[in-house]
């Protein structure tokens, strides 16, 4: 293995579950069949991938009143930690014949912190069961009925788990998807993009081609979760998120969404990498606190009891609008 796809060291369980432990071969690029992009990118996304797997390997050695110790993780990586547990958490809730409360508990400890990527997280289980029981088990149902409108994150999480997993498959039918479909399908392909920056290693170009082979009524989807990615995960520098606004010509605003959302979820944690305001000045035109607050504005009113996926839309949407006056700039 080359230096550029090292492993980081991914926590092993002990015990009845470790069985349903997920392997740091899983996020091998090699493996994966990932562009092998620049060594300091590669390493930075797949140092982000292990840190997703060390936190469910985490998830399944703790009990379902507990949530798992990932202060281990260091702390530009621990949403990630935070997004594995939650997805080793809804498993093992939709698995048990009782009623399963660890996603519960997860979030009560990680809710004001990293929120948002639990969400996702959740979504990952969602599609690993869809695979197991042909769609009947992809509703959420009570999962996240305190959080309406953020919980359709879910399906963010369920879009990257199908391109990340499975990409050959799943790509080829992504390509083939008609235009037209549901707000849940649009959220979907807002995660094909951010895992597209895990498999194109954050090569503008590569995502520049691979996005305009996708259908065009869901390119501004893909784009948006470009934009979180390449805010939240990083792994680049200047160039690179100027080349990404150069070859994104149509669909600014959705970029610019994608990294109002990423600078949220940094800005909630509580810390930010220094990659962090850098992507998010040049794929917004604004500063780290402007588009965070963006995603706050944009959601009055529509985090609300009952909110569906409709209203996550329109909340994009929204900061899509918010932002086209920092684009003209």
């Amino acid at each position: 293995m080359t230096e550029a796809a090292a492993i980081p060291t991914v926590y092993r369980p002990t015990g009845w579950r470790r069985p349903l432990a997920l392997h740091p071969h899983l996020v091998d690029f090699d493996i994966r069949g990932f562009h092998p992009g620049p060594v300091a990118t590669r390493q930075a996304l797949v140092t982000a991938a292990g840190s997703f797997l060390d936190g469910f390997n985490r998830e399944l050695d703790v009990g379902p009143s507990h949530a798992p110790d990932l202060a281990a993780v260091p702390q530009a990586y621990r949403g990630f930690a935070v997004e594995g547990a939650a997805m080793a958490a809804t498993l093992l809730d939709r698995l048990s014949p009782l009623p399963g409360r660890r996603f519960r508990t997860l979030l009560k400890v990680h809710r004001g912190r990293y929120g948002y990527l639990a969400y996702v997280g959740a979504g990952w289980a969602l599609a690993r069961l869809d695979g197991l029981s042909a769609g009947l088990l992809g509703r959420l149902g009570r999962l996240g009925a305190t959080d309406p409108l953020v919980r359709w994150l879910v399906y963010d999480g369920y879009g990257f788990h199908q391109a990340f997993f499975d990409p050959d498959r799943t790509l080829s039918w992504w390509r083939r998807h008609p235009d037209r479909c549901d707000e849940r399908c649009a959220i979907r392909y807002q995660g094909l993009g951010r895992s597209l920056w895990f498999r194109d290693c954050a090569d503008p170009t590569a995502l520049a081609g691979r996005i305009s082979g996708l259908p065009a009524g869901h390119r501004g989807d893909v784009w948006s979760g470009v934009g979180l990615a390449a805010t939240y995960a990083g792994g680049v520098g200047d160039d690179t998120y100027l080349e990404l606004r150069r070859l994104n010509r149509h669909h600014p605003a959705e970029l610019a969404q994608g990294a109002a959302f990423g600078a949220e979820a940094r800005q909630s944690a509580g810390a930010s990498p220094p990659h962090v305001p850098r992507a998010t000045e040049l794929l917004t035109g604004a500063s780290p606190d402007v588009a965070a607050g963006w995603t706050w504005q944009a959601r009055r009113g529509l985090d609300r009891p009952g909110a569906g996926p409709a209203d996550f839309q329109r909340w994009r949407e929204r900061i899509q609008q918010l932002a086209l006056p920092f684009l003209r700039r």
